[in-house]
């Protein structure tokens, strides 16, 4: 007769009515096991009639427990994306604000681009007047820095400077526009409000534009920037 559990090895302490019993079965077999359970961990044994275990239950517990398969540890995350610089490029392009720079080609685009970049903007260059009409149509541009010559186009009969005097208000309102030229007096705020533009810059100061953006920049956040979130913050838009 077993005296422990082969699953848990906890003693078996059954009294005196509880062994009658199981003798009394045990002595009834004539073929097949008597089945009991634990009364500790529940699980099922099988006696033979002589009150052994059957089968592999003859094993001690401790085999038992060596041999139970353990479930197995979930597999490492993959880290191949590590090796590609697409996700780090796409998630550097969403939090990266953008200025669309229409400036022809030459020393004057080189100064502001590099300004721009080193600002932590995005900059990106069209060749055309048609190609900058395209972009503003397709991108969210926080800045617009357009030259007033661009494409060979004067400035009053532009029509990247159409198309932006036909933006709603509420999306107009949220884009800094610069105006540089050769015409124009740098940091000038009455030329600027004349030309409708948030700023003007003087082609012959743009070697400064690092400066000049930054300042521009904070004198109309403290002008409008108040304004502006009030209305995000009551959801309100202008058209």
């Amino acid at each position: 007769m077993i005296t422990h559990c082969p699953n848990c090895n906890k003693s078996l302490n059954f009294n005196e009515n509880q062994q009658a019993k199981i003798q009394s079965a045990l002595a009834a077999l004539q073929t097949g096991t008597l089945k009991l359970k634990c009364p500790h961990c529940k699980v099922p044994m099988e006696l033979l009639s002589d009150g052994t275990l059957a089968d592999w239950r003859q094993k001690t517990a401790a085999v038992v427990k060596r041999e139970r398969k353990m479930p197995e540890p979930p597999k490492p995350p993959d880290i191949n994306w590590l090796t590609k610089t697409s996700y780090e490029d796409i998630e550097t392009i969403k939090e990266i604000p953008k200025v669309l720079v229409m400036i022809d080609p030459g020393p004057v685009r080189d100064a502001v681009v590099e300004a721009m970049v080193e600002l932590f903007f995005q900059p990106i260059k069209v060749e055309s007047v048609a190609e900058g009409v395209e972009q503003m149509r397709a991108i969210e541009f926080d800045s617009i820095i357009l030259h007033s010559r661009f494409g060979g186009e004067p400035f009053m009969q532009s029509r990247i400077h159409e198309n932006l005097k036909e933006l709603p208000m509420a999306t107009r309102r949220y884009i800094f526009y610069v105006l540089i030229g050769p015409e124009l007096s740098t940091l000038y705020t009455l030329e600027a409000f004349s030309y409708s533009v948030n700023m003007v810059i003087n082609e012959k100061d743009v070697e400064y534009i690092k400066n000049i953006y930054r300042k521009g920049r904070a004198e109309s956040d403290a002008l409008f920037g108040p304004y502006s979130k009030i209305l995000r913050e009551l959801g309100v838009t202008i058209a």
